[in-house]
């Protein structure tokens, strides 16, 4: 099968052979004690299962290195088989080789076929993959999950979200026609290599449920916009590697352009309102301790997005300590105007993580990007007196959001605070409404 590999049998085979390889060894799993320091001798045996995967799985991207390349007339087909393991440039060489190869090699071999072929390969992937998740999760539980999954999710920027996706649409469109594949084929390739990636995230313990619910609409857009760029470029000389290696190497450019020059983190500021049938005075009395919150039914709110439990005041008047308790911990504040009847504000001193993210299997994750994304800075209440005796309450936040592309995710930020927002005026509102603050 593997003797002479086709450009879908490699970028379908190799491609994620090697990936998988390199996402085990370039985050140097190792079972370390809870110190960080030697070897803990009793959890060696999942390590050598994963290590031996990994191993036999960039095997056999060499494998198929060597013989597409020799199959093309490539000179030096071992040395290409050693560089296929270097990062970065081991994508690149992936692709090039899978976009490489003459006119008739469309015939030899339908995309049916080559799937038709990969259906046992697949299902002992997917074994892998659900048998890695389980060992992982053993780790949570232990207390000892690599160093490497701790980490990632530490960047989120313009590489991540719009050069990733739009790459893998340019590769799947240029081999899907090249294979003889439709347009729709393309797309679909496209979509199911997106699809694949959010899978590893979240069964590897990588990404939660929300994160992957909010990043798959723009992620499905630039796979898509790929996906046409690659299948109607394809019949061009560009498309012999290069299309694919400068969609590639646009990720490389665009981590080192963000890292020398990152972006400027937003800062937002969204208010809701309502109209309370209560005098301002009673409507004052329930802003200093917002108690007894209901049990919310948002969906969002109820996969792990911070949401506020109850707020307490301690003292009156400017300098005075606010406690908002968030389902997620504690956020402190401090009183920076109080106008009794009119205005509260407060500043935030700081802010606890933004979700507790759900993984596949019901696990929370503790990546890093839910610490460091969204930061509150200070929020407060205006009250107005309406003509007719009721009261104009309005919920004010301003905030930071460091993620990219900002416009998109603050499109989720502004409304998910919003919702926040709503929850408490309408709590409010209920209370004032009930009878005078006791």
């Amino acid at each position: 099968m593997f003797s002479k590999p086709s450009r879908l049998q490699t970028i379908l085979l190799m491609l994620p052979t090697w990936g998988f390889a390199h996402a085990v060894l370039i985050f140097r799993v190792l079972p370390l004690d809870p110190k960080g320091g030697a070897l803990v001798p009793d959890q060696m045996l999942p390590f050598v299962f994963l290590f031996t995967l990994a191993g036999g799985c960039a095997l056999l991207a060499s494998y198929v290195t060597a013989r597409r390349a020799a199959a093309l007339g490539w000179s030096l087909p071992p040395v290409l088989a050693l560089l296929i393991h270097v990062p970065f440039l081991g994508a690149g060489l992936a692709l090039w080789l899978a976009a490489t190869g003459d006119e008739q090699e469309k015939e030899s071999i339908s995309p049916t076929a080559v799937a038709g072929r990969l259906v046992v390969p697949f299902l002992i992937a997917v074994a892998a993959c659900l048998l890695l998740s389980f060992g992982l999760i053993k780790l949570v539980e232990a207390g000892q999950l690599p160093r490497g999954l701790k980490s990632v999710g530490g960047y989120f920027g313009l590489a991540t979200f719009l050069a990733f996706p739009f790459a893998i649409g340019v590769s799947g469109g240029v081999v899907i026609r090249r294979a003889g594949g439709t347009f729709g084929q393309a797309v679909a390739a496209a979509m199911t290599l997106v699809g694949a990636v959010i899978l590893v995230l979240c069964g590897m313990l990588m990404e939660g449920i929300v994160c992957v619910v909010m990043a798959a609409p723009i992620g499905a857009v630039l796979a898509f916009l790929g996906a046409v760029v690659g299948y109607f470029l394809a019949r061009t000389k560009a498309a012999d590697g290069t299309l694919q290696s400068a969609a590639w190497l646009a990720i490389v450019v665009m981590v080192a352009v963000e890292g020398w020059n990152p972006q400027a983190p937003l800062e937002a500021t969204t208010s809701s309102e309502v109209i309370i049938n209560a005098p301002a005075a009673r409507v004052w009395a329930e802003l200093h301790d917002i108690r007894d919150l209901p049990a919310t039914d948002n969906f969002l709110f109820q996969f792990g997005i911070a949401h506020p439990m109850g707020t307490v005041t301690d003292g009156q008047g400017v300098g005075a300590a606010r406690l908002c308790k968030l389902s997620t911990g504690d956020m402190p504040e401090i009183v920076t105007v109080w106008k009794p009847g009119q205005e509260l504000r407060f500043k935030v001193l700081s802010t606890p993580p933004s979700m507790r993210e759900t993984g596949f299997f019901g696990k929370t994750i503790d990546t890093t990007h839910i610490h460091s994304a969204y930061a509150s800075l200070e929020g407060g209440f205006k009250l107005t007196t309406l003509p007719d005796g009721r009261t104009r309450l309005v919920g004010e936040s301003h905030y930071l959001l460091n993620i990219a592309p900002a416009s998109y995710w603050n499109l989720w930020t502004e409304e998910i605070v919003h919702s926040v927002q709503r929850r408490v005026l309408d709590h409010v509102k209920t209370c004032a409404e009930a009878g005078p603050k006791a």
